[in-house]
């Protein structure tokens, strides 16, 4: 495996952006240059709360960004440890070029946090892993919770193009468009771009492909537990929501319902409050986690993006897709109930035609527990989906993993998101005390990445052989000491949805 440990140049200090010049700080290793807390709009406080992301005012001189910017109010876990604050439009920038024009690729990651949180400022992130390998880093920080969020009828007056909501997304294209009009400065190519994103970052990951307003940006994209293109709406959302998606009256509906619950009549009254009050009500609405939701508003997402990738109208590039052995764990921290109770469970088998009365047996024969644990394990049928949408429209096929090496000494095992402390080659970072041998798979899960940054194909010399998902070899890399290339397991529960979507591909797809 080969690395690029320093690159034999003198290093990058000062870049210059659309607004001014920056300076950054030396990396770890000194070869290496850390920009941190550039601003990549302007600050999102007062009359532009819940605003379109704006352009950021030019400064005069050098700007020191050696410090992480904040990260956006923490509306799931609040955290004592980060600088938070709604003034959280702010990037990094990890990169091994000595100068402008080396057109090295760029790999930009939005974190996850369930809509709800989450910061790029996290330890586990550090970027310096990528740039041994040749790869620049870009993490970003947006608007989530009820900032990023929120929808309101009010919105449509206020935003261009009448549409309202859909924050969050708004956010993450203008950092990617940053990225586009920037990056050369700091050594990279704006056209070969790829994009990760994990959890509620890979839902977003997988939405930026498929709107028309990122079209042509991206040379990639990996989605890391996990891709959302086909899955079954909630029982009680009624006909106007998928999983991740909702139509305009019934986000006016949910707006409506919030404004009520915060005594205010209007977006102006909503502004006045402070993100701990927005927060208290926001947990009061039920199932506050998905409350709100993406918005088909015809211009951010002109249609909702599972159809657009039912149809195979979604963006044709290379895609490396997976997620964690034990998704399923999460629900040990969660309550089983907060996941998905067994009464709903039993309505989905509406879904099942003939296996209707044969999947109801089988969620008797379940503790709700175990179904928690299957239903989460949802992200695993959803790389799958995703790689059977590419055969069935003749796209470029997708790379599947499946990480099944389980922390040491902890219960959760491979657990949601823990490939990240790999891939990022942070796990020194960490409190668990590991082997020579993960710090090996470290090393090939790193290259794995980098790999397809560059070429769009995780393989490289000395790495284990990864196949793509194909009609003649459907299988996933499992990735643990020793990786190796087998087919994932589907919990039963899921493969009833994969069959279920399968057969509707063979009568030709349209649900609904």
């Amino acid at each position: 495996m080969a690395f690029e440990y320093g690159r034999g140049k003198t290093a990058m200090r000062v870049a210059k952006t659309e607004c001014g010049l920056v300076r950054g700080a030396p990396g770890n290793n000194p070869k290496f240059t850390v920009f941190r807390g550039i601003p990549y709009a302007a600050p999102p406080v007062g009359e532009l709360r819940w605003r379109f992301p704006q352009p950021h005012e030019k400064w005069e001189g050098v700007r020191d960004c050696v410090e992480f910017g904040n990260a956006c109010y923490q509306f799931l876990v609040p955290r004592d440890d980060l600088k938070v604050s709604e003034d959280c439009l702010y990037l990094n920038v990890y990169t091994p070029a000595a100068a402008e024009g080396e057109d090295l690729p760029v790999l930009m990651f939005i974190p996850g946090g369930a809509f709800m949180g989450g910061a790029s400022n996290e330890p586990m992130y550090d970027g310096e892993g990528f740039c041994k390998r040749g790869v620049i880093l870009v993490t970003i920080n947006y608007r989530t919770g009820p900032l990023g969020m929120l929808v309101h009828r009010d919105m449509e007056k206020e935003n261009p193009y009448g549409s309202a909501g859909n924050i969050y997304y708004l956010d993450q294209i203008a950092a990617l468009k940053w990225v586009r009009n920037n990056i050369r400065s700091f050594g990279g190519d704006p056209d070969r771009i790829t994009l990760m994103g994990h959890s509620s970052g890979a839902v977003a990951a997988t939405a930026l492909c498929s709107t028309p307003l990122t079209e042509g940006d991206l040379a990639g994209c990996i989605i890391e537990s996990a891709p959302v293109t086909h899955d079954m709406s909630d029982p009680d959302d009624g006909p106007h929501s998928s999983p991740f998606w909702m139509d305009k009256e019934e986000a006016f509906r949910r707006g409506d319902q919030f404004a009520a619950a915060a005594g205010c009549s209007s977006l102006e009254e909503l502004r006045k409050l402070s993100c701990e009050e927005l927060s208290d009500v926001y947990r009061k609405m039920p199932g506050y986690l998905c409350f709100f939701r993406g918005v088909i508003d015809g211009y951010v997402f002109p249609e909702d993006p599972c159809d657009v990738y039912i149809s195979g109208r979604h963006h044709d590039i290379p895609y490396l897709v997976g997620g964690a052995g034990d998704e399923g764990a999460i629900v040990t921290t969660f309550a089983p109930s907060a996941i998905l109770t067994r009464e709903k469970v039993r309505k989905y088998a509406e879904k099942f035609g003939d296996k209707a009365e044969d999947f109801v047996r089988y969620c008797d024969s379940l503790s709700d527990t175990d179904i928690a644990v299957a239903m989460t394990d949802s992200n695993i049928y959803r790389a799958r989906m995703f790689a059977e949408t590419q055969l069935h429209n003749h796209m470029t096929p997708a790379y599947l993993y499946c990480n099944i090496r389980r922390a040491p000494g902890d219960f959760e095992g491979a657990y949601h998101g823990f490939e990240h402390l790999y891939v990022f080659q942070t796990l020194d970072r960490d409190w668990r005390k590991y082997t020579g041998s993960d710090y090996d798979l470290s090393n090939m899960m790193a290259e794995y990445w980098a790999n397809f940054v560059k070429h769009g194909d995780p393989n490289g010399p000395e790495l284990p052989a990864w196949t793509p998902y194909t009609e003649g070899s459907k299988k996933t890399m499992m990735l643990d000491v020793s990786p190796w290339m087998g087919e994932r397991r589907l919990p039963k529960l899921q493969q009833y949805k994969l069959d279920y979507y399968l057969d509707k591909y063979k009568e030709g797809f349209r649900e609904g």
